[in-house]
């Protein structure tokens, strides 16, 4: 086998692993998921996946890698389609409408924040860099749609902090404002 295609087939086998192991930390938790259950969900034997992964915190790494590409992915997608079709205020719309629709992806987001948080500094330096880059990403998305608007910073720290509390109290099942509230007040203070 060459190694491409060695390199390729590694690379399925990693990620069906890492979508077995997302699955089973949305379901049970991080610490009551162990890497026999994932290696059981995965399809394979507990010494494959060694192989791959020497640690329940390696995968917990990749599981935070793959999870936060695909928000950030999410959040791209969501602002490249709206160039020139969208003002901010729809925008901001979809962007909570997708975000608080996915709701497994949400239990896992606050998993591994919650990890992040309790005693994995590498997860902590991750999750720091990527909010960093989300916010950026938001305040040039809205800098380009409303150029008139001169607090694109604190608007971008706004939005993510809401998405965040958005997300808790969905998956606490509270009842929440929807997202055409809460841009319909944004937008009134922004003009004030």
């Amino acid at each position: 086998m060459n190694q491409d295609k060695k390199a390729q087939k590694q690379a399925v086998k990693r990620q069906k692993i890492i979508e077995a192991g997302s699955r089973l930390v949305v379901q049970k938790g991080i610490e009551k998921t162990s890497l026999a259950d994932i290696a059981e969900e995965a399809g394979i034997s507990k010494g494959s996946l060694y192989y791959y992964y020497a640690s329940k915190n390696e995968l917990i790494f990749d599981i935070t890698e793959a999870h936060i590409n695909q928000i950030s992915k999410n959040l791209f997608t969501i602002i490249e389609e709206s160039k020139g079709n969208a003002d901010w205020e729809e925008l901001l719309k979809i962007l909570f409408e997708r975000i608080l629709a996915a709701d497994t992806r949400g239990r896992l987001h606050l998993y591994l924040v919650q990890q992040a948080l309790n005693d994995n500094d590498d997860l902590k330096q991750r999750f720091r860099k990527k909010y960093q880059e989300w916010k950026l990403m938001i305040t040039e998305g809205f800098s380009m749609l409303e150029p008139k608007i001169s607090n694109h910073k604190v608007l971008s720290s706004l939005i993510i902090a809401a998405l965040d509390g958005f997300l808790i109290q969905s998956l606490l099942e509270l009842e929440t404002i929807s997202g055409d509230e809460f841009v319909n007040h944004l937008d009134i203070k922004i003009k004030q």
